[in-house]
């Protein structure tokens, strides 16, 4: 995208200079039919650029983690394991396991979840396998 987009929206700064682009549809350089390109923010928020056909930008749409995260799922699958982390494959044994933890942690842990538009049992499935990952052992390893 050519020259920087910037608005603030809800008291917050969406800035195409300062955010990372993490994925688009690659019209706006085909033809001039417009298009779009994800950025994510510094602080890990994401927002949507659209571009019309003169490529004047149309809309900034701010999006959830969750709503970011289908979003490429359907039109960028490439960048999702980078961007959310690795997910499990279909058909993989489940085990219940129960931990645990002190109020505060629960309470922190919780929050966390809901700003991320995720449940409890996902977030903290993707908390394990990012340390499990971190500390050496490959995705899927029994």
């Amino acid at each position: 995208m050519e020259g920087g987009v910037k608005r603030i929206m809800n008291g917050v700064t969406y800035n195409t200079d300062t955010a990372t682009r993490v994925a688009g549809d690659g019209a706006a350089n085909l033809l001039s039919m417009g298009g779009w390109d994800m950025y994510q923010t510094r602080h890990g928020a994401f927002f949507m650029v659209v571009t019309g056909p003169d490529g004047e930008t149309t809309l900034i749409k701010p999006y959830t983690d969750a709503d970011a995260q289908a979003f490429l799922e359907r039109h960028a699958n490439h960048v999702v394991d980078e961007l959310f982390g690795p997910f499990p494959e279909p058909g993989a044994a489940e085990r219940r396991l129960t931990i645990r933890i002190p109020g505060n942690l629960a309470d922190r842990v919780e929050a966390a979840a809901r700003a991320r538009g995720l449940s409890l049992n996902s977030y903290a499935m993707r908390c394990f396998e990012q340390c499990a990952t971190a500390d050496g052992q490959p995705p899927g390893m029994t």
